[in-house]
């Protein structure tokens, strides 16, 4: 009997053993295509068994069955595979217009499908990268995109260029904002102190782009998304300090899930301070921002309140090539000059409302007040009489007026404000997708300028107080109607086109004050700009794209007349065009993804600015005709290990003159070799280590391109390092550690000036959330 008991646990135990051979483990790694994170929520499903990944995308799954597993999730294809040809990571790839992409908004580019070059930066990149330098320093890490600053250090006044084309020509759109300066058409970094520790996602487009509305985008387009809801309620308090008595202090907060499921808080108030690595270049920046977001069945409403205060010392000179080798020198201003004073107050409200109308219909909308005031001011000395309007009382004739001369404080100020709405209609099928939209915008600008402790008390005593020796006032209105189509013609083949009509009516009215003219201006401008472009997929990993599409400009005030200078008279002046032409290819496989552009942009009446006047900042306003801009643009990214990511970027271009004169010449100013490298390390979750290098090509400073005046290349090493204990976080940055010294802009004026780039430097951090 004991015999048979024995044999019967041993039959019992091998079949136990066979079933438990016979069932398998499957796990691995779900991630998104484009963006390589971890895809929560999951659902993995083989045979009757099931599971879902967590918050960073992994998974296990123990089964017998030997059904071909599913994939699954929202907003993504779902995935049907055998077990055994399932690798550690598995890929997903965004559902395109099968009523899930419906989320992206126009403006935006639809991965895997918009048929433009693009990157964009995420909150792991920016940590790893942003301090306290202004936006377009960290931008100057992706590819085709440059970026230099006065102050030396990116600190205060900076400017970012897209293949070759100024801030002036490129959309920049915070919210769906539009930012640029309606006047100017440029971009003022540093009313927005610290905005990047808000930023959910900087999206950059290079090219005409996607951007329908806004100011035309020529050599790209830039969006900033600043995030508001938040999983967890949290706390953050941190504190900076750095090279050149730099200093940030940020307080933020989100409310996650105390205000309710449905109702989000963002609150952050931020204080920046540097005096910059150049003596007078120092910038001292304060922001408070306030968003809620409101999420109902069908409905979600943003609101943002964005205040920025800024006072700056500028230098808008150079130094000597002998001074760009000494190192103390190279900090110094020219004996002759003297800093100007910056101060500036600017506000932004925005609502961006999404409604749903049903799964395959959309309308957003975006509000928008934009709300400005400041000056700036200079110590000017030996000033005529004549250019100020000073013989208020009219003693003195024209010829003696312009050879009486004072030494005095002048100030110019600005009073602005531009509001605007732009509703959005979205409509989507299974094949196709539609966004037809309207963007109306005012704007009006008061200018006027004062003059204040004259030398010459002759003159001093017969002025009022606060006398103004010029006044004039600008409005702008547009209306812009744009259109957005993709068609899925197979599968694998997806079509676009965008059209934009655009009319603009510009007024001009200067007061007529002395030797004023007091002239009345006005003129219209009527664009239309359509894009086409087309992607085919070979596989769900590898496609090519191509397109081709043209954008206008109308020109900026600056270049019909100074209307704060009693010499200037109206002039007229060309509108702006590109023709821009894109041929890509985007390959993703596993952990890794490569995109390759090239592009073409011819540019007629390309605008470039030659500085003249050391003491005024002045500079002279020229067309070149005709110019092109054309090249090639990589990057690069792959996932060596859950720990260490390695990305490559960068562009090889020409941008030049291709009219007589200068034809074949490059532009000034702009390097035609650009490069990146970026390797983060991260060990476990306390410790995360990212070294950035930077090549920067040989620029020419003039039009001539003379060899003796030429900026040569140079290479920037960067390292980050940030430890993570408990709520603690402790961060150091060392910029340029290996100390070169480099020049980052110049121009010729008897001999060349330049402007020199911080030596070695940095910047140590202490954050506590709670």
């Amino acid at each position: 009997m004991l015999r048979k008991i024995y044999l019967l646990l041993f039959i019992l135990l091998l079949f136990n053993n066979q079933i438990v051979a016979s069932a398998r483990v499957v796990q691995g790694q779900v991630i998104d295509m484009h963006s390589k994170k971890g895809i929560p929520g999951v659902e993995i499903i083989l045979g009757d068994e099931g599971t879902i990944s967590d918050l960073s995308g992994y998974f296990q799954l123990v089964s017998t069955s030997m059904d071909t597993l599913t994939i699954r999730c929202m907003g993504y294809e779902t995935l049907q595979i055998r077990p055994d040809k399932l690798g550690d990571i598995i890929v997903l790839k965004s559902r395109i217009l099968e009523g899930q992409s419906i989320h992206v908004a126009a403006n935006r580019v639809i991965p895997g499908i918009t048929p433009v070059a693009y990157s964009s930066l995420v909150p792991e990149d920016i940590k790893s990268r942003y301090t306290v330098e202004d936006v377009p320093m960290i931008l100057s890490s992706e590819a085709g995109v440059h970026a230099y600053s006065e102050s030396g250090n990116g600190t205060g006044y900076s400017y970012v260029s897209i293949r070759g084309f100024d801030q002036s020509r490129i959309a920049v759109m915070l919210d769906n904002v539009p930012l640029n300066d309606n006047e100017s058409h440029q971009v003022y970094w540093v009313d927005h102190g610290d905005i990047l520790s808000s930023a959910e996602e900087v999206e950059i487009q290079r090219g005409v782009g996607s951007s329908l509305y806004g100011a035309s985008a020529f050599g790209g387009s830039i969006n900033i998304h600043t995030g508001i809801k938040s999983d967890h309620e949290e706390l953050n308090i941190g504190v900076l300090k750095g090279s050149y008595n730099t200093e940030k202090y940020r307080l933020a907060y989100k409310s996650g899930s105390r205000l309710g499921e449905n109702l989000s808080l963002s609150l952050r108030g931020s204080l920046l301070n540097s005096d910059g690595y150049r003596v007078d270049s120092r910038s001292e920046q304060a922001s408070v921002s306030l968003a809620v977001e409101h999420r109902d069945e069908g409905m979600t409403n943003q609101f943002r309140g964005i205040i920025g205060k800024e006072f700056s010392v500028l230098q808008w000179d150079g130094v000597s090539k002998e001074f760009l080798d000494d190192t103390e020198l190279r900090r110094q201003k020219m004996s002759w000059t003297v800093p100007f004073t910056d101060d500036f107050l600017q506000q932004i409200y925005s609502l961006n409302t999404r409604i749903l109308i049903n799964k395959h219909s959309t309308v957003r909308n975006v509000v928008y007040l934009v709300k400005g005031s400041g000056y700036y001011q200079v110590q000017k000395y030996g000033q005529d009489a004549f250019s100020y309007n000073l013989d208020i009382n009219n003693q003195f004739p024209d010829s003696v007026e312009q050879v009486l001369t004072t030494d005095l404080q002048r100030r110019k100020w600005i009073t602005n404000n531009y509001y605007g709405i732009t509703p959005i209609w979205t409509q989507e099928g299974r094949k196709w997708r539609s966004d037809i939209g309207l963007e109306l915008r005012k704007y009006t600008g008061n200018h006027y300028g004062e003059v204040f402790n004259l030398s010459d008390s002759s003159l001093a005593s017969t002025l009022p107080k606060n006398f103004q020796y010029y006044t004039y006032t600008g409005q702008k209105s547009l209306a812009t109607v744009f259109s957005h189509f993709l068609f899925r013609i197979t599968p694998t083949f997806t079509t676009s086109l965008d059209l934009r009509a655009q009319y603009i009516n510009w007024e001009l009215n200067q007061a007529d004050i002395g030797h004023a003219p007091g002239v009345d201006l006005s003129a219209k401008w009527q664009f239309f700009n359509p894009r086409f472009g087309l992607r085919y997929a070979f596989s769900d990993g590898l496609s090519v794209f191509a397109g081709i599409g043209t954008a206008s400009k109308e020109p900026a005030d600056a270049q019909i007349i100074e209307a704060d200078n009693v010499w200037s008279q109206p002039r007229s002046a060309e509108t702006e065009k590109v023709i821009d032409t894109e041929l890509g290819m985007n390959y993703y496989f596993g952990r890794s993804q490569i995109n390759i552009n090239f592009y073409r942009i011819e540019y007629q009446n390309e605008l470039l600015s030659d500085i003249y006047d050391f003491q005024d900042g002045g500079f002279t306003l020229e067309s070149a005709g005709l110019t092109l801009h054309q090249g090639l643009e990589f990057d690069l990214k792959t996932r060596i290990s859950n720990s260490l990511d390695i990305a490559l970027n960068g562009s090889i271009a020409e941008h030049r003159f291709t009219v007589e004169g200068e034809k074949g010449n490059a532009l000034p100013n702009v390097p035609n070799v650009l490069a990146n490298a970026h390797l983060n390390y991260r060990y476990e979750e306390t410790f995360e280590t990212a070294f950035s290098v930077k090549y920067v090509g040989k620029q020419f400073i003039d039009n001539a391109n003379t060899q003796d005046y030429s900026i040569p290349a140079y290479v920037l090493t960067d390292i980050y390092c940030q430890y993570q204990f408990s709520d603690l976080s402790f961060t150091l940055k060392l910029n340029n550690a290996l100390d070169i010294h480099y020049a980052t802009f110049g121009y010729e004026y008897y001999g060349g000036y330049y402007w020199p780039g911080a030596t070695r430097n940095y910047s140590l951090g202490i954050n506590y959330s709670f």
